[in-house]
């Protein structure tokens, strides 16, 4: 098949910007979470040492002598009374929310908030199990900040009270709201949003870099199109940026070359065939008068001579246009008309070669209305008839040829599909069909295939080579319904 589409990849735009926008990423999640994670346990160890230091004086002013006294039910007890009243001054003076007393086992022994009674559980809202192991072991330990069921974060300290044998009697732990750690959780957010807002401002930017580096180079790739298009006279303008005004310098100067090049190009093969059409007229002229003058009947070995020269003549002249056609840039004269009335046209002009060889013609074309196609006709019923006739001649006697128009659902696109009833294409031929001068015609000048792409190109549409499944080739020619380019005449 020839000229397969590839599949685009991914634009220099969005190439550029999701790379930027990924360092934008990468940089503010790694700033963000580094920085507020060491602000975060820098500040809950300094709290935290703060604690250990008020549960440490509190568990001072709780003799253990006084607590083994304590029972439940006493907590009005004058004693009780006067560690309370101890303990709040601590708390008071510490400015914190909480300090309780309770055995190791859990068991509360004093409380500061309202009601609280002794002999309940006390309940710590984190008390892991190694706290209990480093207290027996005489250190004070303090806890991160956690949520409390009003959503404030705390933290929590606890410090241990001794018997005189140095065992763990009873645990002092300080509870107290960690505003700080509040802040920092607020400007978290805060930073967060402005990361956010920053990341949108930083992509804006960085697809405005983006737009400024492949303006210019969409600008040279819209150029280089218009150059293979054949208008050799269009040139990129300077970008700004000094190494890309580098290379639409070279692309303008290759421009140039090219124009120049293709002029002399031109010339000279209109000049070559110029100078061989008028001695071919003359021969051929020659030729009818010899046949004329000869007076022998038609199947005489002369006349026969003269019917082969008037073939090879005949020849020469199709390949000196097909030759002029292809060397020349395709010129349109576009209007609005029916692909039916071009399949129609098309088929008619092939009927008589098909007619002498017994081949039949067939045309499908749906009773569905097609859209008009912006074109130039002439042009386009040329590509047609050469595709057409191209399916007759590889057709056997006695074959078919079927012509059939299609429209897509959108009604962006028509196909033109010619089938024969031949041996196919050959693999080795199938890549080379639309090479200049490859044919597998012995009479063949391996011009009417390429004219054929260049015509439909210009149009802006594609042709399409395959083998059928039942036999056969298949050519497709899918043409816009409003090409892009189809008003632009190239000069050369």
């Amino acid at each position: 098949m020839s000229d397969k589409p590839v599949k685009s990849g991914p634009s220099i735009l969005a190439t550029q910007a999701a790379f930027y926008l990924l360092i934008i990423l990468l940089v503010s999640a790694t700033f963000g979470f580094f920085f507020f994670a060491t602000a975060k346990q820098h500040l809950e160890r300094e709290v935290g040492r703060k604690l250990q230091s008020i549960a440490g004086i509190a568990a001072r002013n709780t003799p253990v002598e006084r607590l083994e006294l304590i029972k439940p039910g006493d907590d009005e007890s004058r004693m009780v009374l006067r560690l309370k009243e101890k303990l709040g001054e601590i708390r008071e003076a510490a400015g914190v929310q909480e300090i309780a007393v309770f055995r190791p086992d859990q068991t509360l022994l004093l409380a500061l908030r309202p009601g609280r009674s002794i002999g309940e559980p006390a309940r710590p809202k984190e008390f892991p199990p190694h706290f209990l192991n480093a207290l027996q072991a005489g250190l004070s330990v303090s806890t991160g900040s956690y949520p409390m069921d009003s959503g404030e974060l705390f933290i929590s300290a606890y410090a241990p009270v001794t018997d005189n044998d140095g065992r763990l009697f009873a645990v002092v732990a300080v509870d107290a709201g960690t505003r700080e750690i509040e802040v920092i959780e607020q400007l978290r957010s805060r930073l967060y949003l402005a990361a956010g807002a920053g990341m949108v401002i930083a992509v804006l930017l960085a697809l405005g870099l983006a737009r400024t580096l492949t303006r210019p180079i969409r600008a040279m790739a819209r150029t280089a199109e218009r150059i293979g298009r054949g208008d050799y006279r269009a040139r990129v303008p300077m970008p700004a940026t000094a190494e890309l005004r580098v290379l639409a310098g070279s692309i303008n100067d290759m421009a140039e070359q090219v124009r120049r090049r293709d002029a002399q190009l031109k010339e000279m093969s209109a000049s070559v065939a110029h100078e061989i059409r008028n001695p071919l007229n003359s021969i051929k002229l020659l030729v009818a008068l010899l046949a004329e003058n000869s007076g022998q009947p038609a199947g005489d070995e002369a006349q026969k001579t003269v019917r082969t020269l008037n073939y090879e003549i005949g020849k020469l002249n199709r390949f000196l246009t097909e030759f002029l056609t292809y060397s020349r840039p395709v010129t349109l004269e576009t209007h609005d008309f029916a692909p039916a009335d071009l399949a129609r046209g098309a088929v008619d002009l092939v009927s008589a070669e098909a007619g002498s060889r017994g081949i039949t013609v067939e045309l499908s074309i749906s009773d569905d209305p097609y859209p008009e196609i912006h074109g130039d006709r002439e042009r386009l019923e040329q590509a047609l008839l050469n595709i057409s006739l191209n399916a007759v001649q590889a057709s056997p006697d006695g074959g078919s040829v079927r012509l059939a128009v299609r429209a897509d659902a959108s009604a962006k696109t028509v196909d033109f599909v010619v089938e024969d009833s031949g041996p196919g294409i050959e693999k080795e031929a199938m890549d080379r069909l639309f090479e200049a001068f490859f044919t597998t015609k012995s009479a063949g000048t391996g011009l009417g295939l390429p004219n054929t792409r260049k015509i439909v190109e210009r149009h802006g549409g594609e042709i399409f080579a395959e083998n059928r499944a039942r036999g056969g080739a298949r050519f497709t020619i899918r043409l816009p319904i409003r090409p892009p380019h189809a008003e632009e005449s190239p000069d050369g």
